[in-house]
């Protein structure tokens, strides 16, 4: 009897389209939690703590706490479609906020699109060719140390088309573009389709990771002078990443160069450059020692900060670890029209992240 309906199924199986017969979607998911403790260091990205100094208030903080570090949920899965050769690829991301002082639920990358002999093409809200360009050489990912804290681009952008090609040896480009869908900017309606856009090449042989990503967009700034006012600005971002493995031991660099760019006579365009070198030992089995040292050169925003982390990873199973850091700062801040700020900072994390 068993072997009857192991045929039978076999043979139903067998006269199924392709596409009914995909395998399952991957569900997915990160928890990573720590307990921190700020003195006169950086709390947020460096958008944040550049939008904080124009308006005259200090990006940095004092205090203990209890948070979710990126923790995630999603499911994914890409199978091949009836129409050959093409495949359906999705991915549906939220953020999940373990510690439960923000929304539960928030978007992180999501999308639908096909696989093609020609590359994968989607569209949703998606990291860009910037963000993406980092790939490994931060040690500190997902933690209170993280290089959001040094670099603009990590930008994860809304309302996106991408392409990503297939990999032709070690080389793997990437496109992206997304209209404003006539969102008001101080005043200047964004209607094109490509108001946000952005490219990388990414070449990554064995034991080597080269980068380099640009993107192009747009954002509001508030004008400090008399009277207050909102001001439409061009955003450029170009970054430029290494990455060598020698051994057990990881280094990374990395450079990106913000401009921004007001649409407002009279008002000048910004510069800065932020700048990283990063080191990771791995000490089998279980035990990875990191470093980190990097500059955020933004004088032209009335921000400078050099920050400096060293910290370690204890494995305790294949999708779980215990970590620790400690980081030092020294920010100036420049406010317009107001005094100059010098302040040392440190912070102090320990954490526990599982994956599964």
């Amino acid at each position: 009897m068993r072997s009857i309906i192991w045929l039978g199924a076999s043979t139903l199986a067998l006269s199924l389209p392709l596409s009914a017969v995909a395998a399952a979607p991957e569900f997915y998911g990160r928890i990573n939690i720590s307990l921190d403790r700020l003195s006169d260091y950086q709390d947020g990205g460096l958008p944040g703590a550049l939008n904080g100094v124009g308006a005259g208030n200090s990006p940095l903080e004092d205090g203990w706490f209890v948070e979710s570090n990126a923790s995630r949920l999603g499911v994914r899965g890409r199978a091949p479609l009836d129409v050959t050769p093409l495949s359906v690829i999705y991915q549906l991301e939220v953020g999940y906020d373990v510690d439960g002082d923000s929304d539960t639920f928030s978007t992180r990358n999501s999308f639908l699109g096909l696989g093609t002999p020609f590359g994968d093409v989607f569209a949703g809200r998606y990291d860009s060719p910037v963000k993406l360009a980092e790939g490994r050489v931060d040690q500190f990912n997902n933690t209170a140390a993280d290089i959001s804290h040094y670099f603009y681009g990590q930008r994860r952008n809304d309302d996106t088309l991408n392409w990503e090609s297939p990999q032709w040896g070690d080389l793997v480009l990437r496109a992206q573009i997304g209209p404003g869908e006539a969102e008001d900017v101080a005043g200047e309606e964004k209607d094109g389709l490509a108001d946000t856009w952005g490219l990388s090449a990414t070449w990554n042989p064995d034991k080597l990771y080269a980068a380099v990503a640009y993107e192009s967009s747009y954002l509001e700034l508030n004008n400090p002078a008399l009277a207050p006012v909102a001001v439409a600005a061009d955003l450029e971002l170009l970054r430029g990443v290494l990455g060598i493995t020698v051994g057990p031991l990881d280094l990374g660099a990395l450079v990106e160069r913000t401009r921004i760019d007001p649409d407002q006579p009279g008002q000048d365009r910004a510069d800065s450059t932020s700048y990283l070198l990063s080191a990771g030992w791995r000490l089998p089995p279980r035990l990875t020692l990191k470093a980190q040292a990097g500059r955020v050169d933004g004088d032209d925003f009335g921000y400078e900060n050099d920050i400096v982390v060293a910290g370690a990873d204890y494995q305790l199973a294949k999708g779980t670890k215990v970590y620790g850091l400690v980081a030092a700062s020294d920010a100036t801040l420049d406010y317009p029209g107001g005094p100059r700020q010098d302040d040392s900072g440190n912070l102090f994390s320990v954490g526990m992240e599982h994956k599964f």
